[in-house]
Parts: C-alpha cells; sequence; structure tokens
C-alpha cells in the first residue's frame, strides 16, 4: 500500500482513544541486509517511532521521533511496520485515525545470522 503524506493533528494520540490500535500479527524487524555485523555481537539499537494508523487499520506513515537508530535500521522498522495491520483505535466504540509511539529494538545475537 502507498503511504501518503498526512497531518499529525488529523491522527489522535492514545491518551485521547477508549481503546488504543493493537496490531493483528507480530510485527518483525529483520536485521537490515545493509547493515554490516562485524563484531557488532550483542550490539543493542533501540528507537521510538509514530505510527499513523488510519480508520481501517493500515499504517498510513511512520516517522522516527528521534535519530537514536542509523537510517538503515530506520528504513527497516518504517518498513515493517507499513507492511502491518492493525485493529483500529476507537474513541466511543468508533474506530478512528490514531497515532501510536512504539519503541523498536534490534540487536545482534550472533555474528553469522543476526537473529
Amino acid at each position: 500500500m502507498p503511504t501518503v503524506s498526512v497531518e499529525p493533528a488529523a491522527f489522535l494520540p492514545r491518551s485521547l482513544l477508549s481503546a488504543g490500535p493493537v496490531a493483528l500479527d507480530e510485527v518483525q524487524l529483520p536485521w537490515p541486509e545493509d547493515a554490516a555485523l562485524g563484531g557488532a555481537v550483542g550490539l543493542h539499537l533501540t528507537g521510538t517511532l509514530a505510527l499513523f494508523i488510519d480508520e481501517s487499520g493500515f499504517v498510513r506513515e511512520v516517522h522516527a521521533e528521534d535519530d537514536s537508530l542509523p537510517p538503515v535500521f530506520r528504513e527497516a522498522a518504517r518498513s515493517a511496520f507499513l507492511k502491518a495491520r492493525f485493529r483500529p483505535g476507537e474513541l466511543d466504540g468508533r474506530p478512528v485515525r490514531s497515532r501510536l509511539r512504539v519503541e523498536v529494538a534490534f540487536e545482534a545475537r550472533d555474528a553469522g545470522v543476526p537473529w
């Protein structure tokens, strides 16, 4: 699904919802192919993303909320969440556009096999 530019104010933050959005399946964050592991065993990278989820449960846009992840990792996380489906957030029992903050983590567990 192509992404469209979104107006953040049109997406309600979790704090204003009666029920928050919920991922329908686990979102897998694969180690980016372009990221070399070379001695990175035990490397742990985290960052915070804002997901803009429409009233149908599609992620319309993903923004990095900080620069803590290198660009290749931000793009891997962005790509994974754009493919995810959610039960949309609700306000008084009806689905609405919502904004969800998530912390993502990448960890190099083995020099030969990242996951």
